[in-house]
């Protein structure tokens, strides 16, 4: 929280691990609320799923039930990828941008999906 922007947006990926204060005594991790208020700062909450899951997401993903390729924007290179989490600093693109040629700066080969 402390490092994000003004205006920003925090994402906490799976669960917080309880702080342990050697008493074995645990306590939730503490959030700073004013900073949080005093920046309007968002949080995003993504908790995923069990390893045990991932057989049957694959299955699903393989029988065309789960299409995950929707949620592809862009395909760049690796030196046009660099550019795009920089631009991250001023705009917020919708969609995932996923560098999926390494070593090709060609920008004739970038693809749109949206």
């Amino acid at each position: 929280v402390c490092c994000t922007r003004r205006g920003g947006r925090m994402v906490q990926v799976g669960l917080p691990l309880p702080i342990n204060d050697n008493t074995n005594s645990h306590q939730h991790p503490l959030i700073p609320m004013g900073r949080i208020a005093g920046h309007e700062i968002e949080i995003v909450g993504s908790h995923g799923f069990s390893a045990l899951d991932m057989p049957a997401i694959l299955d699903m993903v393989s029988r065309g039930v789960l299409c995950p390729g929707l949620l592809v924007e862009r395909e760049v290179g690796l030196q046009e990828g660099a550019t795009a989490i920089e631009d991250m600093d001023h705009t917020s693109p919708l969609g995932i941008t996923m560098v999926t040629r390494l070593g090709d700066d060609d920008h004739r080969h970038q693809q749109s999906r949206l």
